[in-house]
């Protein structure tokens, strides 16, 4: 009787979504795609130990002085659920590795110091309206606005004091949380050859809180810019 009661359950499920993807009218899509992009790591401070010109353990901000920060690669699955003859909803997901330059920073108070480059890995969820604009020659442009968020880790955090190894190479990966916003303009062929392929520019604004970096021994904020170039293939269902 239990299993009975489940294969109902089962079969009514699976009746609601083949009805719900009727009443959709084969307008959902599933896309598929890959990044890569640049921008900047801007606004960068926390709890630090002294330096020459600010000798308290405070709160020290500091600039990169080539703020570079790259998107190496970003690999999505969206899923776009269809709303209205212009609207859809779209749902994302992203595993993406990114990485500023080996350059030197800037303290408030003018002191310089050595920054070799960081990495980060994780993932971006992304969740949005989508606004789909007239089809022009078998294309369909697009504009969106997702909130974002990225969580992952950051690596060589090492500080590099007492003989524990060179700064900033190596140590124990922290924990990277960011949150904002991704604005994206894009295009995709909705017709004829080539039907779902895609191209977009989407930027990736966001706000962190990290875990401990280097002589940031209590964690910092830092703001990521990063526009990314996207090329994808959309599977409508």
């Amino acid at each position: 009787m239990r299993h009975q009661k489940k294969l109902r359950c089962l079969l009514i499920f699976i009746f609601l979504q083949i009805f719900n993807n009727i009443q959709a009218e084969n307008k959902d899509e599933f896309s598929f795609g890959i990044a890569a992009g640049n921008g900047i790591m801007e606004n960068v401070k926390g709890m630090h130990t002294p330096v020459p010109g600010n000798l308290g353990t405070n709160i020290k901000s500091l600039v990169l002085d080539d703020d570079s920060m790259n998107t190496i690669y970003s690999i999505n699955i969206d899923y776009n659920k269809y709303l209205n003859e212009n609207l859809y909803l779209n749902s994302g997901i992203s595993f993406s590795r990114h990485e500023t330059t080996d350059t030197t920073i800037t303290f408030d108070g003018g002191y310089n110091s050595e920054f070799p480059n960081i990495h980060f890995r994780g993932l971006t969820l992304e969740l949005g309206p989508s606004y789909r604009f007239n089809e022009i020659f078998n294309f369909t442009p697009y504009a969106g606005l997702n909130l974002s968020s990225f969580l992952g880790f950051q690596s060589d955090t090492n500080y590099g004091e007492n003989g524990s190894g060179e700064y900033g190479v190596g140590g124990a990966e922290t924990f990277v949380e960011c949150y904002g916003i991704t604005p994206n303009l894009g295009i995709f062929k909705s017709s004829g050859l080539l039907r779902g392929y895609g191209f977009s520019v989407e930027n990736l604004i966001l706000e962190c809180d990290n875990d401990h970096n280097r002589s940031m021994t209590e964690g910092y904020e830092a703001d990521f810019d990063i526009i990314q170039y996207r090329i994808d293939y959309r599977i409508f269902f």
